[in-house]
């Protein structure tokens, strides 16, 4: 009797112990792969579960377009380090000018420049921060809105190409990760624009202008139109086909290296620090990867992400599926950080998302705007944690702050399922 449960249910019990070994607070990627391994033993010969759980994880390291994550971590780490984050404060600022709560609205901006640069949230929102928040406490925005503005801000890291969250994706599901980019374009411009009306109008308003001449404002810009261009020059790589995201993510270094060095910011101790701090991101994001691919092939043996499937479909289709996504996204965030996050969803809602009818591509920009949810979402959110800590902003003010933002990305989510075409439309303009 038990052995035909556990027999019947290993898939389930996975899970279970993946949630009881993150409780034990061990690390996600061990969890991951504890959880697979064990249920496997309880249904598989010991011999042939170690041969699936090495070739699984050799061929989830071995995957070519994988290379693209340390060539865009190693591009943000070096911007970092250039001070990239203040060229890009200052023109944003420069530009914002007289308009209500200008340093605000220039912080989102910067947000949204620099996310296009470094694919990740975490490192948009430290950039940026170091920056902009000293500034807006200054002008009297408060602490809940400082840093609230910029951990929603950070949050664009995710969406706008190119996105460290996206290539994850696009190597789970076997979705083009170059018009993965290319569709989150949009998308990210609407979400960009959404956080800007809002960081605009919200009160009180700081009405501190910022009246820079056109001759000053041009200065500028051009000062820093080495990393300004950057963005346009990554998306029209990858749009016209000329370059694959992995070969893009090389001439990225390559040229913020170049960009750097120009500019007499780098040298081969910045550099040196910089390769360590993308080296060390990239192993955890690869060990996450590893024993997630290993965690999801067990679930796709077990056929637990089809049977979740259809139980949703059965029970709830249209609307209320993608509600309850939403909603399995919000707890999830609450204590999975975004790439875990990722690796533990997508192959349980993939195929819920096909059989409810999204075009692969909508649903890979839907489940990086839910990724964006985790970042700002308590106890576990990630730029929360990273503004307090280059800010000492309380934890809980951080999060009433960036609850707005939130809001915003839980509205996209559904414009996102009913217009589609946001996301669809430009990769098939690409050649």
């Amino acid at each position: 009797m038990i052995e035909d449960f556990v027999f019947d249910y290993a898939g389930y019990i996975s899970i279970f112990l993946l949630f009881f070994f993150m409780l034990l607070t061990i690390p996600v990627f061990v969890s991951m792969g504890l959880a697979a391994f064990i249920s496997a033993l309880l249904i598989d010969d010991p011999f042939l579960v170690f041969k699936t759980l090495v070739n699984t994880t050799w061929q989830g390291a071995s995957i070519f377009e994988l290379i693209a994550l340390p060539l865009f971590i190693f591009t943000g780490t070096i911007m970092q380090r250039t001070d990239a984050g203040r060229d890009l404060f200052d023109v944003t600022k420069a530009w914002a000018g007289a308009i209500p709560n200008s340093l605000g609205v220039s912080t989102i901006m910067a947000c949204g420049i620099f996310a296009a640069i470094s694919g990740s949230s975490v490192a948009t929102a430290a950039t940026v921060g170091l920056v902009a928040i000293p500034l807006l406490l200054e002008e009297g925005y408060g602490e809940r809105r400082s840093g609230g503005f910029v951990a929603g801000g950070g949050t664009l890291g995710i969406i706008i190409p190119p996105s460290i969250p996206l290539i994850l994706y696009g190597v789970i599901t076997e979705t083009s990760i170059g018009q993965l980019f290319i569709g989150g374009v949009v998308p990210g411009i609407i979400m960009m624009s959404l956080f800007t009306i809002y960081v605009l109008f919200s009160r009180p308003q700081v009405k501190i202008a910022h009246h820079v001449p056109m001759r000053e404002r041009v200065k500028i810009t051009v000062s820093s139109l080495g990393v300004v261009l950057l963005p346009g020059i990554i998306i029209a790589a990858i749009y016209t086909g000329i370059f694959t995201p992995t070969e893009v993510g090389a001439l990225s270094v390559i040229y913020v290296i170049i960009l750097g060095l120009a500019q007499r910011r780098l040298n081969f101790e910045k550099l040196k620090g910089a390769a360590i701090v993308a080296t060390a991101t990239t192993s955890m994001l690869f060990m996450l990867i590893v024993y997630g691919q290993y965690f999801a092939h067990f679930l796709t043996f077990e056929q637990v992400p089809q049977s979740i499937a259809s139980a949703i479909i059965e029970n709830a289709s249209g609307v209320y599926a993608v509600t309850l996504m939403i909603l399995a996204y919000i707890v999830l965030g609450m204590f999975l950080e975004s790439a875990a996050m990722l690796l533990i969803s997508i192959p349980i809602f993939f195929p819920v998302a096909t059989q409810l009818g999204m075009d692969p591509l909508a649903f890979g920009i839907f489940a990086a705007i839910a990724m964006e949810i985790a970042q700002i979402s308590p106890p576990i959110g990630v730029n929360l944690f990273t503004i307090h800590g280059i800010s000492k902003i309380n934890l809980w003010t951080l999060a009433r702050g960036a609850f707005p933002f939130l809001m915003i990305q839980i509205v996209m989510l559904y414009v996102v399922y009913f217009f589609p075409q946001i996301v669809t439309w430009l990769p098939s303009q690409m050649n």
